[in-house]
């Protein structure tokens, strides 16, 4: 292949492919394409100011795309320029990414593949070290991270997540309205009022005074940190984590009734924790046969199984004050049926019910941020734990955020090589 049909391919201005050769590079035959500047002034790197003369130069060598089975590599001269504003700097190279010995047409391929590859995977497939390809993969979503758009946001969600061994909490902001749809915001580290400071100073005052409603769980640094930085705004409790109570609840009441049982009931009521928290409808084949045999048996427990199926019906009203009867009415059937903590959890929810409530005026998608968290657990799993913590967090905002997680391998490639 002619010098000048290499030029044209690879899209670099101010800079021709003046010899090709194969040399042996990382225990692999590779192609050398040696550039040349065509132009005899200079640019500094900082100030991006024109200077005539260079200070000393040297041959470098920078990694890019593969050309069919061989390793590619740009053997370019590196000039260094005395700038009168910034002193000694580097001549401006603009299709070297910026950190790493590689191509920007080479380290926007390798952020995208790690949006579906390990770290791991990524290096051996573009044969460049983990380090190097970490460190691409945290530029880029960095940069993603702190150029993304906040404005039009009305409707925000928090919840938490545990990491690690011990009560270690991380803290997940969502916007779940706004012009891009649902998408995870920011993660940081705790889960107190004073954790939340740096996510608020982040998002801004002004954005912060368009927030309309909150869902959050009822934990009460989570609403303390909410309401003094969106007063008018309302709360609207997840409905996820009010169901978690009452799955708890409900379980309570199993552990009353195993330890009271004997015989052949008390081996009914064992192993039978989960398809007695599970939706009815989910329960099919032998473990509905199971669940209709234990309920049977115990009127207790079938008391409480059929308020815990009724329950959800709160959540499809659109009138408070149907809503409210609804859970007037649910409260009545708790008398004479000795279930102690289902009083306990009706208490809980006498106490949260204007955040309970404040759904029926804005159904908003709840769904999204038990999905985050899901996706969060995920995406640490399957890496088996991060070294860098900040890394951690922008694989998970990523992983979360519907157009942050596009696959485009080939999109930004001759834009970022010009």
């Amino acid at each position: 292949m002619r010098p000048n049909c290499l030029t044209k391919l690879l899209r670099i201005q101010g800079y021709r492919v003046v010899g090709i050769s194969i040399e042996y590079r990382k225990g692999r035959e590779a192609v050398i394409l040696e550039l040349k500047r065509l132009g005899r002034s200079f640019e500094c790197e900082k100030c991006h100011r024109r200077i005539r003369k260079a200070h000393s130069s040297w041959l470098i060598e920078i990694q890019h795309l593969t050309l069919w089975q061989f390793l590619t590599f740009l053997r370019v001269r590196r000039y260094r320029v005395n700038c009168p504003t910034c002193g000694l700097t580097l001549d401006s190279l603009p299709f070297i990414a910026e950190g790493a010995r590689v191509s920007q047409s080479l380290a926007s391929l390798v952020a995208e593949l790690c949006k579906v590859m390990t770290v791991k995977a990524v290096a051996i497939f573009q044969c460049l070290h983990r380090g190097t390809v970490k460190a691409i993969d945290k530029l880029a979503m960095e940069k993603v991270q702190a150029s993304r758009p906040l404005d039009g946001i009305t409707v925000l969600g928090i919840d938490e997540i545990a990491v690690g061994k011990g009560q270690t909490y991380w803290h997940l902001v969502s916007a779940l309205e706004g012009p891009r749809g649902p998408e995870l915001l920011f993660v940081g580290e705790g889960r107190r009022k004073k954790h939340l400071a740096k996510f608020w100073k982040w998002f801004g005052k002004e954005r912060a005074r368009d927030i309309t409603h909150g869902v959050i769980d009822m934990w009460k640094p989570f609403r303390n940190s909410f309401l003094a930085k969106c007063p008018e705004a309302k709360i609207i409790y997840d409905k996820f984590h009010v169901i978690q109570h009452l799955l708890k609840a409900l379980n309570d009441v199993r552990k009353q009734e195993l330890r009271k049982a004997a015989g052949r009931f008390r081996g009914l009521l064992a192993g039978k924790k989960f398809i007695l928290l599970s939706r009815r409808a989910h329960v099919r084949g032998k473990a509905r046969e199971a669940l209709n045999t234990l309920l049977s048996v115990n009127r207790r427990l079938f008391k409480a199984h059929l308020l815990k199926e009724s329950f959800d019906h709160l959540w499809s009203y659109s009138s408070k004050t149907w809503a409210t009867k609804f859970f007037r009415h649910w409260v009545e059937q708790l008398k004479w049926s000795r279930l102690k903590p289902y009083r306990k959890f009706a208490e809980m929810i006498e106490n949260h019910l204007d955040g309970i409530l404040n759904y029926c005026d804005k159904k908003v998608s709840l769904g999204f941020i038990e999905s985050a968290n899901l996706k969060a657990r995920n995406v640490i799993r399957m890496a088996y734990g991060y070294r860098d913590k900040e890394y951690m967090k922008l694989k998970i905002i990523q992983a979360c955020t519907p157009w942050m997680r596009e696959f485009n391998p080939w999109i930004n490639l001759h834009n970022n090589s010009s």
